[in-house]
């Protein structure tokens, strides 16, 4: 269980300007996790509803709900009487976030190749064009929003927003070991060949080969983190 030191210092927020127009749980919610997912919030990081709220021009109200949310998502812990962390990265909660998406993803695209509709596949060969040139620029915020554009295409064309909802949760978790992972390997690029063979499978229409691409590239974080399984490290729950 953490524990905050007697001269703890409140964690640096990224900056953001919450709309007026729209409700402030849902932004402060989008802001931290994106923050907590690329590690710009590292695991472990003490977060109090008072110093968010500040950083935000927002109550405590919109940011209780946000912190709800993010804990119900296991990327926050609460502690009674203690204070509310950033989750460590748990070995246990990545190994059920790759199955649901080996699931789930295999799924969607065995059925994209099953079907090669037009719409679909442009939208695939423009996301994965500009993750090439987010790469390529060395800026990794906009190489993952591709990434994710590649990926919530293939439940968007097909009508399939429930799933990926269900995946785009598990994502959240995987995520922050990629981001480790491009941290510690300088391996930014990693997912564009992947997502080639994928992309080139759907195209094709060969609904085994996608499955089995699709296998490929999600199984790649959990290599990682089972390297990491024999050192200790400060981001990772210990077993």
């Amino acid at each position: 269980m953490p524990r905050l030191a007697r001269d703890h210092q409140p964690t640096p927020l990224p900056a953001a300007a919450i709309d007026r127009t729209m409700r402030a749980p849902e932004q402060v919610y989008r802001v931290l996790r994106t923050a907590i997912v690329s590690l710009a919030i590292p695991p472990g990081s003490a977060l109090s509803e008072g110093e968010v709220g500040a950083a935000y021009a927002v109550s405590r109200t919109p940011v209780r709900e946000a912190f709800a949310r993010l804990a119900e998502e296991k990327l926050l812990d609460v502690f009674p009487n203690l204070g509310t962390f950033v989750s460590l990265i748990d070995p246990r909660l990545i190994g059920e976030a790759i199955l649901i998406r080996r699931l789930l993803e295999g799924e969607a695209v065995s059925q994209a190749a099953a079907s090669r509709d037009p719409a679909l596949i442009a939208e695939m060969s423009r996301a994965l064009a500009d993750h090439a040139e987010a790469v390529a620029a060395g800026d990794a915020a906009r190489a993952y929003h591709c990434d994710e554009r590649f990926h919530r295409a293939l439940f968007a064309h097909q009508g399939l927003e429930q799933m990926w909802a269900s995946v785009d949760r598990a994502r959240a978790q995987l995520e922050r070991v990629h981001h480790l992972m491009v941290a510690q390997r300088g391996a930014l690029g990693d997912a564009l060949a992947k997502h080639r063979a994928i992309l080139s499978a759907i195209e094709r229409g060969d609904a085994y080969a996608a499955h089995a691409a699709m296998h490929v590239h999600i199984e790649a974080n959990g290599v990682f983190l089972d390297r990491l399984a024999g050192h200790a490290h400060p981001f990772v729950r210990a077993p």
